[in-house]
């Protein structure tokens, strides 16, 4: 998969924005929007990388001017398209979304997000639900988790009232490096991994299913609550690997959080490509996690999913070893298991 940028403006101000920084990088530049030609050169990347799906963000991608056009591009070339959207979107790219099929298109809304404050105001509230019910089924909720205490009970009652797509994704807020927001300390993840267990079970009995978006931890969960999960049918997922925000200016960026760390032009490469060249990056760290005890978990050691751990959100990890010497180790192997370098380093 890759992310698309076609605008690098949004008019909401969340406190845990994770793509802050690369927006802060655009302040005052000529081109706030992608333009048609150089969107253009972007369905030739994803084809000749054999990606099949639109995947568009921003900032807000809705506030792009042409925004029906760009739609009318990627359908006109066989590509479904997945917006990322605060979902205050104008009529006419409601409008845009609303003629394509469910098929076609799907609507990723941040049920959270906000102008101001810790959480959306009473208008904001009541304008994205009327743009949710135009949506129906081409609308996904999500819903970024930035504090150990919150409440996903409102988006069960709208997903039956709009007949929205029966999921929830869920994401953890993540530390952007270059730049300040709110996030979720790892600390705090077991108190949220509680909550989502219990209402895995209470979204299962309304037919509604868990999606876990990057970042997520496999400690996080008790056995008992990891059993709930999947006894509720959750999407659950340890991932954490390069996606491919593609920005305006043409650079590969892992994920907005490293903006201005770990990131390739993308030239006339392709996402395979891209992603093997960030990948080679981050390797060093990819030894640790944001916890100490990451470097000798047995669950990341299994290497490759299912059910390996990658060991959380790469920001997080390069936080811990900010201020640090990196160096290597090796541990006493346990019994069948051979010696493995590991890299040390105190959480924050």
């Amino acid at each position: 998969m890759a992310n698309l940028a076609i605008s690098n403006v949004c008019n909401l101000n969340c406190p845990y924005c994770f793509a802050a920084a690369y927006m802060s990088q655009t302040i005052g530049t000529a081109r706030p929007f992608i333009t048609i030609e150089a969107f253009t050169q972007r369905l030739d990347f994803l084809e000749r990388s054999h990606i099949s799906q639109v995947r568009l963000i921003g900032g807000e991608p809705t506030l792009h001017p042409q925004f029906t056009t760009l739609v009318q591009l990627a359908r006109q070339r066989g590509f479904t398209v997945l917006v990322f959207t605060h979902g205050l979107v104008r009529a006419r790219p409601l409008t845009c979304l609303t003629t394509l099929s469910p098929d076609d298109c799907m609507v990723l809304v941040n049920m959270n997000a906000t102008r101001s404050g810790s959480v959306p105001d009473a208008a904001e509230t009541a304008q994205r639900e009327a743009v949710i019910r135009q949506l129906g089924s081409r609308a996904l909720l999500g819903f970024n988790i930035y504090r150990p205490q919150f409440n996903l009970e409102p988006l069960l009652a709208l997903i039956q009232k709009a007949n929205c797509h029966p999921a929830i994704r869920l994401g953890l807020a993540q530390p952007i490096l270059d730049g300040a927001n709110v996030y979720l300390h790892p600390k705090q993840y077991p108190a949220v991994g509680r909550q989502l267990a219990q209402f895995a079970r209470r979204a299962a009995a309304d037919g509604v299913r868990l999606e876990f978006d990057c970042g997520f931890v496999r400690c996080m969960f008790s056995d008992e609550e990891l059993a709930l999960l999947q006894e509720a049918g959750a999407d659950v997922a340890w991932r954490c690997n390069p996606i491919l925000d593609i920005s305006l200016d043409e650079r590969a960026i892992h994920c907005f959080p490293l903006t201005g760390r770990v990131e390739t032009a993308v030239a006339a490469q392709d996402a395979p490509t891209l992603r093997q060249q960030l990948i080679v990056q981050t390797q060093v760290y990819r030894r640790a996690g944001i916890y100490r005890e990451c470097s000798f978990c047995p669950h990341k050691r299994q290497g490759t999913p299912p059910g390996a751990c990658t060991g959380g959100c790469l920001a997080q990890t390069m936080r811990r070893f900010r201020h640090q010497n990196l160096r290597f180790v090796l541990p006493a192997p346990t019994v069948g298991q051979g010696c493995q370098p590991a890299l040390l380093g105190e959480i924050r």
